[in-house]
């Protein structure tokens, strides 16, 4: 994975492999909270290994043995020492997949980076979905920088954003973005497909 900006909302291979498990049809969804749950004690590293050992290839949901590497390196080791990283995502995600399995609701994930010094997963309850935003710093590498990184950014998001229009967007469908739309009535609004590494 590319160095991240000072900012960055999206999903990766990572919380698009559980939107997958914990989304869809019911019955799946139901038996995959089980499933989980009754692993979720073990090391968060094992069972990205173990999900990177069953990848059917890049045009199915889930993750390869490269992802949970960078799993296990860079989120449980080296981005945020002393954030308890690995203890907070196994409380958040059982906290959602228990009220999730209570209220028999499907999880949708989304990774927010922030220049915060906070790691945090918040559970949010709506009437057709848990949603959970896993709240990060930047990477530590990364604290503090505003370089921008998104030429480095190649693979598209289920996510677009709404925002005043950047330099940094001039070149976006150049470096293979999908068309950027300007917001109708507006000057300088535009409406772009989110990427990630």
């Amino acid at each position: 994975m590319p160095s991240m900006p000072t900012y960055f909302v999206g999903k990766g291979r990572q919380f698009g492999l559980l939107d997958h498990q914990f989304g869809g049809d019911k019955a799946e969804y139901m038996k995959a909270y089980d499933d989980v749950l009754a692993r979720i004690n073990r090391p968060l590293a094992d069972l990205a290994d173990e999900q990177a050992a069953n990848w059917k290839g890049p045009h199915v949901a889930g993750i390869n043995t490269d992802d949970a590497q960078h799993f296990r390196a860079d989120w449980l080791d080296r981005w945020w020492k002393n954030k308890d990283v690995e203890g907070v995502l196994r409380a958040g995600y059982r906290a959602a997949i228990e009220r999730a399995r209570d209220l028999e609701l499907p999880i949708e994930s989304l990774w927010v980076c922030a220049n915060e010094g906070e790691f945090q997963v918040y559970i949010s309850e709506g009437p057709r979905q848990i949603t959970v935003i896993v709240f990060t710093p930047p990477p530590e590498e990364r604290h503090g920088q505003r370089e921008h990184t998104e030429a480095q950014l190649t693979e598209d998001e289920p996510i677009w954003v709404v925002k005043k229009k950047e330099k940094e967007d001039d070149d976006y469908t150049n470096r293979g973005g999908a068309p950027i739309q300007k917001v109708e009535g507006t000057d300088d609004i535009i409406l772009r497909r989110v990427r990630y590494a």
